[in-house]
């Protein structure tokens, strides 16, 4: 009899396992079966109010909820970003601008928070979903009655039993698929957080690698000055020797010289201070510096970048073929070297129109498509709200067995109920309102977000093409300025003007080739806030 029991036991344990197991997976496997409505996003359609004011709309659209058969929706999720492997550095290597934000990607910290949310959140939808798993239930018993007495006749009675059962809810008329819709949205939700983070970290090295770009343009600029100062200050030493030039000349000369010194130390500064900030931007974790590359539209320095970056502490000495005149005076215009910075410059403006651009905007911006999933949870949890009035009904199988001294008993019983909990109608009418509240909320939260992108990025839009027309003209400008500079640097060295004029011919030429970096560097900035504003990384 033992043996028996025992078998029965244990093929009943088995039984039970297999259940729960196999309608598991299928929850699983009807969950993949349903697919998500798409949601229709258009240009025209930006400003479309879901409020309270629209009673009609509201009506339509809770009679077609009930009418809709519920169902767990089924959301795939996009694949979450990761940057490429790490990259090597025996020796000083060269990073593109790609190169740096694939580095950023993997190594940035917020963005491995923002990944762990996620899964915080996606660990919530088998919370919702586990409300229709199976709940097992098992209990050991142990009685002794003993019955003394003096007119009765004494006894004890000892029994022995347990008891094993499963119970689930078979069906809640939609509470349960509402929640798992719930938990599905949230997580969507934290994606597109996610991928919004991912998105500024992007703009964050763009930008900072543009600032690198900058300082070794201007550190260029900067290197030529001091050597064509070096070069008017011992030409001008070299005339007052001769008695062709007076004192102040030479001492102008000789303050021009050490102002130019101390705009390079700056420059030289404002390098490292930029590489610093990019490095920083990147989390950069290696032991060796690595060199910058030019750009599509950064693309006119003519710097030996490694040089620059392994040491910025000397300056390459004056050209050796001098220029000279027919008197045999050497120019100022030989220590300017003609392959310089806006020579081989080639600029590509961004072919896109201001509606595609706000078009674009609406589809791909992750902060928009965050609100709308959670405008979706707050629908999702106004429909579970309605559903408590709903019954539930749940299934459950129970096994025991009991042995006391004369008899034993083994039933088996397979039951069904359905039935309301609990309910407060008071309480659950006054969390429907709030939950109306919220999901009006939502859409204005949506409408909202819509509105600032269709400003944003008509601004930045505009911004980019008002320095696209700039450039060219800041281009032909530095080349006038050097044209005016070589002509008061020949008509000095002959006598027929002074020396102010020529310095301010020289100044009008530096701050040309400065305001030019400038603007290429604005219109990288302005290039590369549209692009975020619009969601492209």
């Amino acid at each position: 009899m033992k043996q028996y029991t025992k078998t029965i036991f244990s093929i009943i344990l088995i039984s039970l396992y297999l259940m729960m197991h196999s309608f598991c997976f299928a929850i699983e496997e009807d969950n993949k079966k349903d697919t998500p409505s798409k949601q229709s996003s258009g240009f025209f359609k930006i400003f479309k109010k879901k409020d309270k004011g629209n009673s009609n709309q509201k009506k339509d659209t809770n009679k077609k909820t009930k009418d809709k058969k519920i169902r767990v929706d089924e959301i795939k999720l996009p694949p979450i970003i990761q940057g490429k492997s790490k990259i090597p550095f025996n020796e000083l290597s060269i990073m593109t601008i790609e190169d740096c934000v694939d580095y950023a990607l993997s190594h940035n910290p917020n963005l491995y928070i923002s990944n762990e949310r996620i899964k915080a959140a996606k660990a919530g939808i088998g919370t919702a979903r586990s409300n229709y798993a199976p709940r097992l239930t098992a209990r050991v018993n142990y009685n002794h009655n003993n019955n003394n007495g003096t007119r009765i006749t004494n006894s004890n009675d000892n029994s022995l039993g347990f008891n094993v059962g499963i119970s689930e809810t078979i069906w809640d008329f939609g509470r349960t698929t509402a929640r798992i819709n719930m938990a599905k949205y949230d997580t969507l939700s934290a994606q597109y957080d996610y991928d919004y983070d991912v998105l500024q970290v992007v703009y964050d090295v763009k930008i900072n690698y543009y600032k690198v770009l900058s300082a070794l343009a201007n550190l260029d600029i900067y290197e030529q000055n001091v050597r064509i100062n070096t070069l008017n200050y011992e030409r001008t030493k070299a005339m007052f020797d001769e008695g062709l030039k007076s004192k102040i000349d030479v001492v102008n000369a000789e303050v021009n010289l050490t102002d130019s010194k101390i705009q390079l130390v700056e420059g030289r500064n404002n390098l490292e201070t930029a590489l610093i900030a990019l490095q920083n931007s990147m989390f950069f974790q290696e032991d060796k510096p690595f060199i910058v590359q030019n750009t599509e539209n950064f693309s006119f320095l003519k710097a030996d970048y490694r040089k620059k970056i392994e040491s910025i502490t000397t300056v390459k000495p004056p050209c050796e073929n001098f220029k000279k005149t027919q008197d045999g005076l050497i120019m100022l215009t030989s220590g300017i070297e003609h392959k310089d910075i806006i020579q081989n410059f080639e600029f590509k403006p961004l072919t896109l129109s201001k509606q595609e651009a706000v078009s674009q905007a609406l589809e791909l911006r992750p902060d928009l498509k965050s609100n709308e999933m959670l405008a979706k949870v707050q629908e999702e949890s106004l429909r579970a709200i309605k559903k408590e009035y709903m019954p539930q009904i749940d299934g459950s199988l129970t096994w025991g067995y009991t042995k006391n001294e004369s008899t034993y008993s083994s039933p088996l019983q397979l039951g069904a109920s359905i039935g309301l909990g609990s309910i407060n109608p008071y309480g659950i009418h006054y969390q429907i309102k709030e939950g109306e509240s919220y999901l009006d909320i939502a859409y204005h939260n949506i409408n909202v977000a819509k509105t600032d992108i269709f400003w944003e990025v008509q601004t930045n839009y505009v911004n980019m093409r008002q320095l696209e027309r700039k450039i060219p003209l800041m281009n032909s400008k530095v080349k006038a300025t050097l044209e005016n500079f070589e002509l008061a640097d020949g008509r000095y060295s002959v006598g027929l003007n002074n020396y102010v004029e020529l310095q301010d011919a020289l100044a009008n030429y530096n701050n040309s080739q400065l305001n030019f970096v400038e603007a290429v560097f604005n219109y990288n900035v302005a290039r590369e806030t549209l692009l975020k504003s619009m969601g492209v990384k």
